[in-house]
């Protein structure tokens, strides 16, 4: 992707901003992000959380909370359930996580009462923006399957090829990443990559170019495809790339986060709304590029 964040701030404003359940809103980030992105046109939002912190916490940031809902609740638990409840009722159009744990949140979206599975896996992408590098790329799976089996890699790949059309990435170019190229039955990603090439040449995917098993050398350097005497269309240019499990993806994206100043944003897809969910370290930034990215996937999920 030859762009940059800024481009889908005005992508994600078109038609207007969704309406974004915020579970866990009592945090000086989440609301600090919460008003930018209100004010940016980028979301509607109900907040859910304790009320008198809620309000205590938006006086001391000078932040008003005129025109936004909010529902009074404690613990964690309840917030998560109302959060999945008024999507479930088409109250809202999307959930944010903010100053509450992912497994919480996750088990009441997985919760059968509220219909927001779609039969289809949830993984998490995470799209990154590095200074050095020209355009944005996505990681995946980062923050959702621990070490997910082929089948789920597949699945995980669907979501996210998914995801960067929603984005206008017509026809991605992906990494399989693994330690080196050579397949080693040693190392099942190697093997794991051999087999989605497969697939991608059978079409599952859609219109894609997909590479592997790849190592991070070759996915961002064509000089390094070279001097390794490889033919590649993905290197150096790679718009997905497929880490092996959960710890490869968040101690890269984090990584680049912390040593190169990258800017990332975190959604969770394949849920039948988006799921904004990054680490509650985050700054408000990494909140509203999320909230933007999110809109436009939820665009998406409502024309399937």
């Amino acid at each position: 992707m030859k762009v940059k964040f800024q481009h889908f701030f005005e992508q994600a404003k078109r038609g207007g901003g969704k309406r974004f359940v915020v579970a866990g809103a009592a945090g000086d980030e989440v609301l600090r992000a919460v008003y930018r992105a209100r004010k940016m046109q980028l979301m509607d939002p109900i907040l859910v959380g304790p009320a008198p912190v809620i309000r205590k916490a938006a006086l001391r940031l000078r932040i008003a909370l005129k025109g936004i809902e909010i529902v009074d609740l404690a613990e964690d638990a309840e917030m998560a359930d109302r959060a999945a409840q008024l999507v479930a009722s088409g109250d809202a159009d999307a959930i944010m996580k903010g100053n509450i744990s992912t497994p919480v949140v996750m088990k009441a979206v997985l919760d059968p009462r509220y219909g927001l599975r779609t039969g289809r896996l949830f993984s998490h992408v995470a799209c990154m923006d590095v200074p050095r590098h020209p355009g944005l790329f996505v990681i995946t799976d980062s923050g959702m399957v621990i070490r997910p089996t082929l089948e789920q890699k597949k699945e995980i790949l669907q979501n996210a090829v998914e995801f960067v059309g929603a984005l206008g990435i017509r026809r991605p170019r992906i990494a399989v990443l693994a330690a080196n190229e050579k397949v080693s039955p040693h190392m099942p990603e190697t093997t794991d990559a051999v087999e989605l090439v497969r697939f991608a040449e059978q079409g599952i995917f859609g219109d894609v170019i997909l590479e592997g098993p790849m190592a991070l050398d070759m996915a961002f350097s064509r000089e390094s495809a070279k001097i390794k005497g490889i033919t590649s269309r993905v290197a150096g240019r790679p718009d997905i790339l497929l880490v092996p499990d959960i710890a490869s993806g968040n101690i890269f994206a984090k990584g680049l986060v912390y040593l190169a100043g990258a800017k990332i944003s975190g959604l969770i897809v394949g849920a039948r709304v988006p799921i904004v969910l990054i680490s509650r370290a985050e700054k408000a930034e990494t909140w509203v590029r999320s909230i933007a990215l999110a809109n436009i996937a939820a665009r998406r999920t409502e024309t399937r």
